[in-house]
């Protein structure tokens, strides 16, 4: 009995596919500050509201923006504690 050769298929090589750059700056927006925040949230609505991106899109993003901005007030809170509790130890001290 003689052995059936196997047959050898060829796969086509990995395709690239190239994205659009939809909803994308050319230079990230800055978010140092709660203006900056709220400023790229109010660009998210606009953009939104005229269809240059999906709401859903939109969504996902004003949510990532709501708890940066969440952390940006509870890092000014715990700041502004330390420098309380600093100036409450130099007058207990005197």
């Amino acid at each position: 009995m003689t052995a059936k050769p196997t047959q050898i298929t060829t796969t086509n090589p990995l395709q690239v596919i190239e994205m659009p750059d939809i909803n994308r700056h050319p230079t990230p927006p800055r978010l140092g500050t709660a203006a900056e925040v709220r400023m790229e949230m109010a660009r998210l609505y606009r953009d939104a509201r005229t269809g240059q991106m999906e709401v859903g899109d939109a969504t996902r993003l004003a949510y990532i923006l709501t708890q940066l901005a969440t952390l940006m007030r509870i890092d000014d809170l715990e700041q502004r504690t330390a420098a309380l509790e600093r100036v409450l130890k130099l007058e207990a001290q005197k």
